[in-house]
């Protein structure tokens, strides 16, 4: 028992050792393995059904997949990009629109709760501002350093997206390409079993809500429709927390302004996306994998404080090696026990 946990935790430095040191490194090649693995049963598909030759197939339905994938990044991200410099310009007039509406619901709360006027406003004008002073001091900041730090990186971009295609095209005309392990066979057969179907989960179900996200928005004529859907999308994968504690109260805000059309469509989002996480996560991703919401959650803060916002998917991995680590251990003692 005590030898188990001495390797869980020798498990647990390794993969924050190699997550922080050894990932920037091999991340082309891990992709590439995995894009490989992937397109590998259209290409034998092709070259045993088609009767094409194996190399040619090969570099065109890599071509294919990365025009497709590659269009629909670029599109989606141009997309984001307009709508948020638009948001960004119009930042003064909704400044001033969130400040009536403030004024509004402060002098309500006066004379519900018989205070002085002004004195909510006052309160919650002293927030506000501790709130701008933060977002000025700190988020701004952090947020024009990842631009800066992402376009200085360009050209290290541009070439590990060469690696990672020219990795992938050897890799899938290399039929001699190494294997795992026999010793390591039961923890990666259990950590595909969990990782790769949390991984892909997760995947679909984000794509599908920020879709039907995105068109909901549209229908009540938001101008950041898909930059709003994609944030909600995203925030909808933190497990407990979900997607509702952004619509939900801009449901109550539309209420409130009388905009029932707007507070309709927005529950209806809630409870589309809500049912589509409840009915398709366990479909997609098994229940006896046994990752449950609050280590979930746990790894995905942790993530988020050892790794910035690449912990999202880097904690949540880790997590499912570590349970596929344990499992194995315990199997491996069980079957010791039964020898003796």
């Amino acid at each position: 028992m005590k030898s188990r946990y001495l390797f869980l935790g020798i498990t647990a430095a390794a993969l924050f050792l190699s997550f922080r040191y050894l990932l920037p490194l091999i991340l082309p090649f891990a992709l590439a393995y995995i894009f490989a693995k992937i397109l590998s049963p259209v290409i034998n598909w092709t070259t045993q059904k088609l009767h094409w030759n194996k190399k040619v197939s090969s570099v065109l339905i890599v071509l294919l997949s990365v025009i497709a994938v590659g269009g629909f990044l670029v599109y989606t991200g141009l997309t984001l990009t307009t709508q948020l410099m638009y948001l960004l310009k119009k930042l003064p007039v909704y400044e001033q629109l969130f400040i009536r509406e403030i004024e509004k619901i402060c002098c309500q709360c006066d004379q519900m709760f018989d205070l002085a006027a002004g004195t909510s406003y006052y309160y919650a004008q002293s927030r506000t501002m501790e709130l701008y002073e933060n977002i000025g001091t700190d988020v701004i900041p952090r947020i024009s350093g990842f631009i800066f730090h992402f376009l200085k990186r360009g050209a290290q971009i541009a070439a590990g997206t060469f690696i990672f295609l020219l990795s992938t095209l050897l890799i899938l005309f290399d039929n001699t390409f190494p294997g795992i392990h026999r010793k390591f066979h039961g923890i990666v057969k259990k950590f595909k079993r969990a990782g790769f179907a949390y991984i892909k989960s997760q995947a679909i179900i984000i794509f599908i809500i920020a879709v039907v996200t995105s068109l909901g928005l549209c229908i009540i004529g938001n101008e950041y429709g898909v930059l709003f859907g994609v944030g909600i999308a995203v925030f909808d994968a933190f497990p407990v927390v979900g997607s509702g504690i952004i619509l939900i109260p801009w449901c109550l805000i539309k209420i409130i302004g009388g905009d029932w059309f707007a507070a309709a469509v927005l529950i209806t989002i809630f409870v589309i996306a809500t049912f589509l996480r409840e009915v398709m996560e366990p479909r997609l991703f098994a229940k006896d994998v046994g990752l449950k919401p609050l280590p979930v959650l746990v790894s995905v803060y942790v993530g988020i404080r050892l790794f910035n916002i690449g912990g999202i998917l880097l904690g949540p991995i880790a997590l499912t090696i570590l349970k596929a680590v344990n499992e194995e251990l315990k199997e491996g003692e069980l079957s010791q026990a039964g020898q003796d």
